[in-house]
Parts: structure tokens; C-alpha cells; sequence
């Protein structure tokens, strides 16, 4: 962890995302949100060489990264689906965004919803039943 420096106490600093099918999860998060991802490391993978995490980053300056991992891990309590914290993704159009999550094999699970005078959201499902939500500033 050399360079890093650590956020305010209570500062979100890592998302897990489960996955069943971390191969098909990757592709989903890659092109619906343009992410990149780090070359597995030997730390990535379980004792049969298979990858289990794969991490990505955000703005360095927010020091939030994580990964989508194969799931279940071997606490047996992160499992993919509906559940717990839902995160949202900051987009450019909600509408657009959800025609791609949609052809990459997620489900749009509700129509565009007003948050105020500020902004537009909708929420949806990833390819492996993970809830989870985009939003837009409202232009």
C-alpha cells in the first residue's frame, strides 16, 4: 500500500462486488461504466491459480478502489443479488446507460425517477443479480 494515504475514519475506501461469473461481470462493469482493471497479481488468485478478484480503481484523489470478486469467498458471507448497500453510478444520460446495461445482459428494474430539482436516476440489476443504480446530474 506504498503511496497510499488513508481517507477521513468512515470514508468509504473499497467496493466488493459479487460475482458468480467473474468473467462475465467484468465485461458487464468494463463497457457499461468504461472501467479499468489491473492485471491479476498471485494475491488475485486462489490456490488452483484462478483469479478471484478483479480490481479496479477510481480518481485517486477520492481513494476509493475494489473489485468485482468470484463469490462465494471463503467467509461464505458476500454472495451476488439484491441486498445491502446500493451504490450509485454517476452517468451521462440514464436513458443511454441503460440501453448499454441492457445489451451487456443486465436488467433496467425501474424508469427514470427525479431526485429533486438536481437530478435523474434508475435503478438496476448486473449480470449477476447485484443491485445497483445510475445517476445523472440533471442538465
Amino acid at each position: 500500500m506504498e503511496g497510499w494515504k488513508a481517507p477521513k475514519l468512515g470514508s468509504p475506501v473499497w467496493i466488493d462486488i459479487a460475482s458468480s461469473d467473474l468473467t462475465r461481470a467484468h465485461k458487464f462493469y468494463k463497457t457499461v461504466f468504461d472501467w479499468t482493471f489491473n492485471a491479476p497479481t498471485a494475491k488475485d488468485k486462489d490456490a488452483s491459480g484462478n483469479v478471484e478478484l478483479a480490481k479496479f480503481n477510481f480518481n485517486p484523489d477520492i481513494n476509493l478502489t475494489g473489485s468485482v470478486r468470484r463469490t462465494p469467498e471463503e467467509t461464505g458471507v458476500l454472495k451476488p443479488g439484491r441486498g445491502g448497500i446500493c451504490l450509485y453510478w454517476l452517468v451521462d444520460d440514464v436513458e443511454k446507460i441503460g440501453e448499454v446495461i441492457e445489451k451487456e445482459g443486465g436488467k433496467m428494474l425501474s424508469g427514470t425517477v427525479k431526485e429533486g430539482e438536481f437530478g435523474l436516476y434508475r435503478f438496476f440489476e448486473d449480470t449477476e443479480g447485484n443491485l445497483g443504480a445510475v445517476y445523472a446530474i440533471k442538465k
